[in-house]
């Protein structure tokens, strides 16, 4: 079994025993909190870009309530986090409904997608479409979204559509997403690149601490960073008596990742009312003992079932099942209340790479996943829930 207290560490917890050894995270802390009175909204300034960002920011993945975010941007919520592909443009559309009135409480952090193929005119006819679902003139923030191939960063479209957008007035700076198993060496090539200004990953608190060295030239080239996924499957509810005393694994899970050095915001997804006042109440405290002492009991339950979606176990598998999307997308259905979203994602995949070969396989991926999951039992369920 391999050790929770490791799958938690990324220097900020040194030794298990010796307090909360919070210290390598300490400086950020105090020089992001920037005299925001007590009760209200925290904010930390973007990196290079400049821009003052909540420490919370609305995640709008599936999102289609335009009320949600007036009351997030009541509450101080200020980036907004959305894409030209999500629902469809929907998402962008629902936020387009409230910045119509409120565009100057806003940061408006849109992408678009881009192969390595895609062509500049197509980027910006992409910028042209958001900017009127958004019903806006600017958009503060683009990002190349979800970028799952490094050679996706050698089109050197993306960089002239930018450059011509931004010198056209309707886009601020450019940004990059990624969260598949081949994050890391997408977010390195990125930094090669010295052109990017904001980075969003994956990242919480039971990934391996493999992206030292791209924290560290991020934080020397001032990227702004802003993380998501915090949660780590947000699977709270399965794990009896998790929660106890006002703490919540969101508020803890937020908190962890706002100690983290060179985090700048954390992206979260808010389905109703109450969660804008939980993630508003996680900004307002650090992270401490009994945040401490919640994840890594969160940790030790889900070890073995956590899905990283790090695409280790896909080599071995003679039929190229898609395995971390297909958990991504089983992720989705079960704990993120995106049902239809995650089942029509699975009907987009190619035949071929879906779960339904599992049934009469083996088992080669059992023997691949470096964290001992049974992967075959978990395909076999995502089959059963999304086909």
């Amino acid at each position: 079994m391999s050790d929770p207290t490791k799958a938690l560490n990324r220097r900020s917890f040194v030794q298990l025993g010796a307090g909360l050894g919070l210290a390598a995270a300490a400086p950020l802390q105090s020089e992001a909190e920037e005299s925001a009175p007590a009760q209200k909204m925290k904010y930390r300034t973007l990196g290079k870009t400049g821009l003052k960002v909540s420490e919370v920011s609305l995640g709008t993945y599936g999102f289609n309530n335009s009320g949600l975010l007036e009351e997030a941007l009541d509450s101080g919520m200020n980036l907004i986090n959305t894409c030209a592909d999500y629902q469809h443009g929907a998402a962008e559309e629902a936020v387009g409904r409230v910045m119509k009135t409120r565009r100057k409480d806003a940061i408006l952090f849109t992408g678009w997608s881009c192969s390595d193929r895609t062509s500049k005119a197509d980027l910006l006819k992409s910028i042209d479409a958001s900017l009127k679902r958004l019903q806006t003139d600017y958009i503060d923030i683009v990002k190349t979204h979800c970028v799952n191939d490094p050679a996706v960063l050698d089109n050197g479209a993306q960089y002239e559509a930018f450059e011509e957008a931004k010198k056209a007035g309707k886009v601020g700076f450019l940004g990059i997403s990624a969260h598949g198993g081949n994050r890391d060496e997408i977010l390195l090539k990125a930094l090669e690149k010295k052109v990017f200004d904001v980075f969003q990953f994956k990242f919480n608190f039971m990934e391996q601490p493999s992206q030292e060295k791209m924290f560290e030239e991020a934080q020397k080239q001032e990227i702004g960073i802003i993380t998501f996924k915090c949660q780590a499957g947000k699977r709270e509810k399965e794990i009896k008596d998790l929660e106890q005393k006002g703490l919540t694994q969101s508020q803890a899970a937020v908190r962890w990742s706002l100690a983290q050095p060179g985090v700048h915001s954390v992206c979260v997804a808010v389905n109703n009312f109450q969660d804008i006042k939980v993630f508003k109440e996680a900004v307002l405290k650090q992270f401490g003992r009994a945040e401490d002492q919640l994840l890594r009991r969160y940790a030790q339950a889900v070890d073995h079932d956590y899905c990283r979606y790090c695409s280790t176990c896909e080599p071995s598998c003679p039929h190229h099942v898609a395995v971390a999307d297909i958990m991504r997308f089983c992720m989705y259905f079960k704990y993120y209340k995106m049902e239809k979203e995650a089942m029509r994602l699975y009907a987009d995949l190619p035949a071929e790479r879906c779960a339904s070969v599992c049934k009469d396989c083996p088992g080669h991926c059992l023997q691949a996943c470096p964290h001992q999951r049974p992967v075959r039992d978990g395909l076999l369920e995502a089959d059963y829930l999304l086909a």
